[in-house]
């Protein structure tokens, strides 16, 4: 039993892509998309969607579905606010950068800028959306420091491309 404990603590280590994943309803009730997160982002639940963070604390991403461009516009409004105001991050809006294109079958855009903060550093902030189907968008709403970052790209990538809609 021992060594079987070992074993797969080193296979988990060894290969973190393969670590437990929880996917999550979004929203619980109705839903409209599922995403896989791994356990040790640590989803959790808010009123208006899931937060998970990377176990290094190099990125974080928040997932929201909306079903309005008004909506949309709001979260955007209100998570630049919650950066620049209660976290006193600087966004260079001179950076923004806009893009669409497609990942595994799906349709996004994207909307980002450079950043920086006394506590954290260079970083990219930014928006992804996609259609999930009923009139409803997946916004999915990142922050991700510059340094270390490449460490997360891979899981980061992995998580973008397991969101589906909910029939």
């Amino acid at each position: 039993m021992k060594h079987t404990l070992i074993a797969a603590t080193l296979f988990l280590t060894l290969f973190p892509a393969l670590a437990p994943a929880a996917t999550i309803k979004l929203p619980e009730e109705k839903p409209a998309t599922t995403i896989t997160v791994p356990d040790d982002w640590e989803p959790e639940e808010s009123d208006e969607g899931i937060l998970a963070e990377s176990p290094d604390n190099v990125a974080t991403v928040y997932f929201e579905v909306v079903g309005t461009e008004k909506e949309m516009d709001g979260v955007i409004e209100e998570s630049l606010k919650w950066l620049t105001e209660d976290h006193k991050v600087t966004v260079n809006a001179a950076t923004k950068a806009t893009k669409d294109f497609e990942e595994a079958g799906r349709k996004w855009s994207r909307i980002s800028w450079d950043a920086d903060s006394k506590e954290w550093g260079p970083a990219v902030v930014g928006f992804l959306f996609t259609e999930v189907g009923g009139g409803k968008v997946l916004t999915i709403t990142y922050w991700i420091s510059k340094k270390d970052s490449e460490k997360n790209l891979e899981t980061l990538g992995k998580i973008f491309t397991s969101v589906k809609s909910v029939p």
